[in-house]
């Protein structure tokens, strides 16, 4: 329920000045699990992987946007999921 809350609060906002409706999202592998890479404004501006317990239960939520960060994805060492 929190994660669906977040979801929901973060849909209605710009994300690194770009709005959801101007994003493309991706699914991709990252660092070995499924990720999510956001791109908007010409750049990649964030990834999101989650962490699941063996119930199904997203346990920690991992967010990067910082630039230095993303130069890997940006370069597209990702691979589609």
């Amino acid at each position: 329920e929190r994660v669906a809350t977040w979801f929901a609060g973060v849909a209605q906002r710009p994300y690194e000045g770009v709005m959801p409706a101007q994003m493309s999202v991706e699914l991709v592998e990252l660092n070995g699990s499924p990720g999510i890479v956001f791109s908007g404004a010409g750049r990649v501006i964030g990834t999101l992987t989650l962490d699941v317990d063996d119930t199904g239960h997203v346990v920690n939520i991992h967010n990067v946007a910082n630039p230095d960060k993303l130069q890997a994805v940006t370069a597209r060492t990702v691979h589609p999921v």
